[in-house]
């Protein structure tokens, strides 16, 4: 078959998918080399897929967690390194996480998984952004068993109400308070430390908000004398009792969260300037900006952070095309950088693609999350043999898009079809 009718077949076969949208600039997967593939701009062929600390517990299943993400066409793999102020990678400045060390144990683990994830990735030819969860200080009813936790050793770290009493422990994240320039300090310094000691290519934050546990009222933290003597020295004195004094309190948090975004990447890149600066961001700007006092299309249109990958996660269609058609209005000429985000748990075969399709514009897609593709060590995940069957469907679903997307972008940059 000749070229010209190759490229045409496979630009209408994308238009009754529903999928011919600027999707890829190039087909930027690197080789089989000792070096790690070099950095591009977004602009590139991007599939991206989040693989949590939870998805794997020892070497063997990093190694197979890593070839089945290369198998599936994925280009860039985000590898959890931080969960709750520990660590998944050796000689880190925070204590190993629990769920490497197993119940009741303090060993060290006999590998470093960061360092065979990224082994594993470069040898397949994706690229690995280390994925840290910046905000959380620890996840559990129970406190920490390692005494060199944060939250034994700076329990001031901890969010606070007007009568002193800390952030509820339980079945979801209690964060670090973000106005606190120690905790500022020490979040850099660990993004630092990863990105100084391992060649990753990407820093991608998570949890980059204010989003305090499920068992209490936002509103009451953090309240605590520091924070609000803080606040006052930066804004002035104010009526927390009144909207604008809380509309103001508010913003100013909000403010500091963007200031920390900023200096991570700064310290960052001075230390690493390939590496491709990258925040996960709630799926609506203005929901995110409001409720989560997270301003990722601030971050995004002053440039600072490089991508942005909204988590769409829902199997509404309507709600895919509002938050895409949001974020892209709020972005402005950075929309180019934005790559949905979307999660592939809720989803039934098939689902995936079409509200990709929806996505117009898309730089790439980051799909959430491994466990939902493949069999994990992960302990939330559904074992029943009709999960299993789904698992599978998704794969062989995805398979098939991820293939056709990257042909597609190979026709589109004048590359030959048969280049792998």
């Amino acid at each position: 078959m000749r070229i010209d009718s190759q490229r045409n077949w496979l630009w209408a076969t994308a238009a009754i998918l529903g999928l011919m949208f600027p999707f890829f600039a190039s087909c930027g997967v690197g080789t089989v080399t000792d070096r790690p593939p070099q950095a591009t701009p977004p602009s590139r062929h991007f599939v991206g897929l989040w693989i949590t600390r939870w998805d794997t517990r020892d070497e063997a299943g990093v190694v197979e967690a890593i070839a089945n993400a290369s198998e599936l066409g994925v280009t860039d793999v985000f590898w959890q390194v931080r969960g709750s102020a520990d660590a998944y990678y050796a000689g880190a400045r925070e204590p190993w996480g629990e769920w490497l060390l197993g119940e009741g144990s303090r060993r060290i683990p006999q590998y470093d998984p960061l360092a065979v994830a990224l082994r594993e990735a470069h040898a397949h030819g994706m690229r690995l952004h280390a994925w840290v969860n910046v905000m959380p200080l620890w996840r559990g009813k129970e406190l920490p068993r390692d005494n060199s936790h944060a939250l034994h050793t700076h329990p001031d770290w901890r969010m606070r109400n007007a009568r002193g009493t800390p952030e509820s422990l339980g079945d979801g994240y209690v964060i670090a308070n973000p106005v606190l320039e120690d905790v500022h300090d020490h979040v850099v310094g660990v993004c630092k430390d990863i990105v100084s000691r391992y060649r990753v290519d990407g820093l991608h934050l998570d949890y980059i908000r204010f989003a305090p546990g499920l068992n209490d009222t936002p509103m009451g933290f953090p309240l605590d004398v520091a924070t609000i003597s803080q606040f006052e020295r930066t804004v002035g004195p104010q009526d927390l009792q009144t909207p604008r004094g809380q509309s103001a309190f508010r913003g100013w948090i909000r403010d500091r969260i963007t200031t920390l975004v900023r200096r991570i990447g700064r310290e960052a890149k001075a230390v690493s300037p390939r590496i491709e600066y990258s925040a996960a961001v709630w799926r609506h700007p203005d929901i995110g900006r409001e409720s989560y006092l997270q301003d990722g299309s601030r971050w995004l249109s002053e440039g600072i952070i490089d991508r942005a990958i909204p988590m769409i996660y829902t199997e509404l269609e309507s709600q895919v095309s509002q938050d895409w058609a949001a974020w892209r209005s709020a972005t402005g000429t950075r929309q180019g950088q934005l790559t949905v985000g979307l999660g592939v748990y809720k989803h039934q075969a098939g689902e995936t693609a079409e509200q990709l399709a929806l996505t117009t514009g898309s730089n790439g897609i980051c799909l959430f999350g491994y466990s939902s593709l493949y069999e994990s060590t992960d302990p939330f995940q559904d074992r029943s043999a009709e999960a299993s069957e789904l698992r599978a469907s998704r794969r062989a679903s995805l398979q098939g898009l991820i293939s056709g997307l990257r042909t597609l972008a190979s026709y589109g940059t004048g590359i030959d079809s048969q280049d792998p």
